[in-house]
């Protein structure tokens, strides 16, 4: 197998940048057009939804501009550096997305995608690594890739890694369906945050906590790393509402103790309140004890006032993320006071039982979704395995686990005098292995057809009719 060492700019047409239309200009905002961020690549392949929609307009006045079918995005900057997804409809980014479009007669924009992604620490090390890591376009250009100049071996590589990926796609829309869900019983059964149209009583967050548990930020010097010390928990370590425990620092139990009123408990609601804002946690049995540092607030709720899953779900809302984003201050260094913090108002219905109502909801819906992040997990490590071989120069790819796949898009030509390929067939017949009878008939149809080539013949073994390889 030949393979071709080169640099990422020689076999690419075009690479560009998003950017971020101004966002004091709200008609730019809330438009049809799917404008990704960083926190949009969740490891689907391709982009069906963002967090943000922007306007035509924002096209329009050259705030924005789409990239291309078949352009591969990546994310270019921080921690979601290497992070990647394929454009398979008109989308924009902001300015930390970089869209690459391949010259596909060298490698197919899949292979590309599927190199990006195999290759995501090899990025990481290629960045700007002052403060955040980055990587321009410039750099990413210059960036070395090896990849075999045969395009059918391309193709089946991609198609095996397809058959997982579908599988990964399945489970982030699951999630993406679970977590709609969950905003919307919430939305019915207490409405919007802002405009309480069910009237329920107003309350400022320091009245949903104990008395002797106020709203306070944490540890303001933590000191250096100390392997077997307490765990805290910085901003940057609070994503999609949980805690991402793989990466977090440790402190001595002696600074940890003089910051004793932010040392978390189950059911502690977490809150950013410095450079990122209003990113929110609940604390579990993973995270208890832990602490936290200045960049963070902890809210323990007062469960005689509000459930805990009741008041998560409110600070999880748009319109407390509208309301917290009011009393924001700064431009370049964003945050949020500890007086403002507490003094935001929420609807807190008196009826701790529809409160719990929802908990229980909640908690179900919450348990299917843990499930599911497991099974996503499983999917996903199976996929690096398989994505590490894959690009081994001396791997000879097994097709026929996926070839109820690959035969959907073949051809009799395909098949035609590839032995390999001739027995799959048989295999997959006789095992009648099909999803759908469409499927099979178009099976079939193949089979059929290179019985009359006579590629496949009928043989009498044990007097029963087998098909086999001529």
């Amino acid at each position: 197998m030949e393979y071709t060492n080169t640099t990422i700019g020689e076999i690419v047409e075009s690479t560009r940048t998003g950017k971020t239309p101004n966002t004091k200009e709200l008609l730019y905002y809330g438009g049809d057009v799917l404008w990704v961020t960083p926190t949009d690549l969740q490891g689907q392949q391709y982009i069906s939804e963002t967090n943000i929609k922007i306007s035509n307009l924002a096209l329009l006045d050259n705030e924005a501009s789409l990239y291309k079918e078949e352009t591969v995005l990546i994310s270019c900057i921080g921690s979601d550096l290497g992070k990647a997804a394929i454009v398979d409809r008109p989308v924009s980014s902001n300015q930390q997305i970089t869209g690459v479009r391949v010259k596909r007669d060298f490698i197919l924009p899949k292979f590309f995608y599927y190199w990006v992604i195999r290759n995501k620490e090899y990025l990481r090390f290629k960045a700007n690594k002052v403060t955040i890591p980055i990587l321009n376009s410039t750099t990413l250009r210059k960036l070395r890739i090896s990849f075999p100049n045969d395009l059918e071996f391309q193709r089946k590589i991609v198609s095996q890694l397809d058959n997982i990926q579908y599988n990964i796609n399945k489970k982030i829309e699951t999630l993406n369906v679970l977590e709609k869900l969950v905003h919307s019983i919430y939305f019915q059964m207490f409405g919007d945050t802002v405009n309480n149209q069910k009237a329920f009583p107003l309350k400022k967050l320091s009245q949903v906590t104990p008395k002797d548990k106020i709203i306070t930020y944490g540890i303001v010097q933590a000191g250096p790393h100390i392997e077997d010390g307490i765990p805290y928990i910085r901003s940057g370590d609070i994503k999609a509402g949980k805690v991402t425990s793989n990466n977090l620092l440790k402190t001595t139990k002696e600074i940890s103790k003089k910051y004793s009123r932010t040392i978390c408990s189950i059911d502690d609601i977490i809150i950013t309140i410095r450079a990122t804002i209003g990113e929110v946690a609940m604390i579990n049995a993973d995270n208890e004890n832990f602490n936290l540092t200045r960049g963070v607030a902890l809210i323990s709720p007062n469960k005689k006032v509000i459930a805990p899953n009741y008041l998560f779900a409110t600070l999880q809302s748009d319109g407390f993320q509208f309301l917290i984003n009011k009393y924001v201050k700064g431009s370049t260094f964003k945050e949020i006071t500890l007086g403002k913090l507490r003094n935001i108002e929420i609807p807190v219905p008196r009826d701790l039982n529809l409160q719990n109502k929802f908990s229980l909801i909640y908690e179900v819906i919450e348990e299917v979704k843990s499930k599911t992040k497991q099974s996503l997990e499983i999917l996903q490590q199976l996929f690096q395995v398989i994505l590490q071989n894959a690009f081994n120069p001396d791997v000879q790819i097994d097709e026929e686990p996926i070839f109820k796949d690959l035969i959907k898009k073949f051809t009799v030509q395909d098949i035609r005098g590839n032995k390999q390929r001739l027995q799959y067939l048989i295999n997959l017949f006789e095992q009648q292995n099909f999803n759908e009878f469409k499927d099979f008939t178009e099976t079939r149809k193949i089979l059929f057809a290179l019985m009359e080539e006579e590629e496949i013949v009928q043989i009498l073994d044990d007097n029963k009719v087998k098909l086999q390889v001529k």
